[in-house]
């Protein structure tokens, strides 16, 4: 039988929630080691043992060195930051936060121009 549109279902994505909400390319993060001080850096890759490639650098032009999950928070966007949404229907999707009200980010999104509210835990600033 040939699948029609009805019974078709593409396959999930490939890594998925296993990768965690926040691990994404092109964040920017706090990377902290054992008796280090934070660094911060930015997400090149994710590797499919779900530790990431990461740049040293508020740039990324610092060394690469590969990070652990569990070494690695995003860093927080403010008012007026170029944001990746981390979660959610919208995950992948890039904005600008142009308010904070408490927990919630007021975004802009990129790709519809539509203004929408969301937790700040599931928003992190683009490099």
């Amino acid at each position: 039988m040939t699948p029609n549109s009805a019974s078709y279902l593409p396959a999930p994505l490939e890594g998925g929630d296993s990768e965690g909400p926040w691990i994404m390319p092109e964040i920017l993060v706090n990377v902290r080691r054992a008796a280090e001080e934070s660094v911060v850096g930015i997400i090149r890759e994710v590797l499919p043992d779900g530790s990431c490639r990461v740049a040293l650098g508020t740039s990324g032009s610092g060394e690469t060195i590969t990070a652990l999950p569990s070494e690695m928070e995003a860093v927080v966007p403010r008012k007026s930051d170029k944001i990746k949404i981390m979660g959610g229907a919208l995950r992948g999707a890039t904005g600008k936060l142009i308010g904070v009200d408490g927990t919630d980010g007021i975004v802009k999104v990129d790709d519809t121009l539509d203004v929408k509210i969301l937790d700040l835990v599931i928003l992190a600033k683009l490099a």
